[in-house]
């Protein structure tokens, strides 16, 4: 019955679009600041990959610029002010914040509802920051960023999606005309240029933008509580755990290289209880096979480091993931150039 939706989902079109409007006509204002303003964004709700996206632009800028990257810590406890640290709480901060400050401890990352304060904060504290990377604060118009990069997944581009709460539209289709840059996410090596061509006819109705083409690549397979490694998954039993929006890219990379006993999947940033650990580990327990793993997502382990104690003498691990570009180097050169005019 979701056809029912659609009222409601028009309501909502119309909000936004009003909201949008005030600030396009100067009645609601966006600040603008003093040194580069980066933000990684949708149109959709959730399964594009921005904190990734965020992290490959934090890994090319961090050799010549201080940066500081402002997450609204999706599922926190509260949406105030806080720096990240390497030893937080993801129910404080939330599990990609928590994420990209353990993978990155030397990076400054703020968790804040309000962009614009987190960065005014920002500057004071940190005067010599270079840089802020904005991590899914397309909608947040109160900060006029000076490059806007929209993400959508070449599984479910923003064109064939309706507003919330029938489809998973945060605001109208047009809307992506206030993107610089295009980023169709999740590729795959066997995405041919045929269909490559007409998500950029589709997306040309929308904006005449420039458009690029990132897929996600898997790295060895970490331990969560030591520093092994597994190189090869193949011939062991996957007991697969994973809690985000979109599994596509992973089950296919799986599916390559190994045996997906079971995949306990659960909803885009869900906080895992003792019911839910002790139902894996019941199903992990009664595998007869020698060679077996549970595996789970890099998002989904900080919120699995609090069981340490009931994964005593388990094979637990996860997977690290890095983003790549097609054109990688025209895409990397774009934000260096961009960066530099400041």
């Amino acid at each position: 019955m979701n056809f029912l939706l659609i009222p409601l989902s028009i309501i909502f079109g119309l909000i936004t679009s009003i909201r949008n409007t005030l600030f396009d006509i100067g009645l609601l204002n966006s600040e603008s600041f003093k040194i580069p303003v980066i933000c990684v964004g949708n149109l959709n709700v959730g399964g594009t990959g921005k904190t990734p996206h965020t992290e490959y632009l934090f890994n090319i800028l961090k050799e010549e610029y201080t940066i500081a990257i402002i997450s609204r810590g999706y599922k926190r406890k509260n949406y105030n002010f806080s720096y990240v640290n390497t030893d937080s709480h993801y129910q404080n901060v939330g599990d990609e914040p928590l994420m990209f400050k353990r993978k990155n401890p030397e990076a400054i990352v703020v968790v804040c509802g309000n962009r614009t304060k987190a960065i005014n904060k920002i500057t004071t504290d940190h005067p010599k920051v270079d840089v802020i990377l904005l991590d899914d604060g397309f909608q947040h118009r109160w900060v006029n960023a000076g490059l806007n990069l929209l993400l959508t997944n070449i599984n479910n581009p923003f064109y064939n999606d309706y507003h919330l709460p029938y489809g998973n539209l945060r605001e109208n289709k047009s809307q992506c005309k206030r993107a610089d840059h295009i980023i169709i996410t999740n590729n795959t090596d066997k995405t041919n240029e045929d269909y490559k061509r007409d998500i950029r006819s589709k997306i040309s109705k929308f904006s005449r933008k420039e458009c690029s083409f990132s897929k996600i690549t898997y790295n060895n397979a970490k331990a969560l509580f030591n520093e092994e490694q597994v190189v090869d998954l193949k011939d062991f039993n996957i007991v697969l755990v994973t809690g985000i929006a979109d599994t596509s890219s992973l089950i296919h990379y799986l599916k390559n290289k190994t045996t997906i006993d079971r995949h306990f999947e659960f909803k885009d940033h869900h906080n895992f209880n003792k019911e839910n650990i002790n139902t894996i580990l019941s199903y992990y327990n009664s595998l007869k096979s020698i060679k077996k793993l549970i595996l789970t997502t890099e998002k989904d382990s900080v919120k699995l480091l609090q069981y340490e104690e009931k994964f005593k003498d388990i094979a637990i691990y996860y997977l690290p993931i890095e983003i790549k570009f097609t054109n990688q180097e025209k895409f990397d050169k774009k934000i260096l150039e961009y960066v530099k005019q400041y």
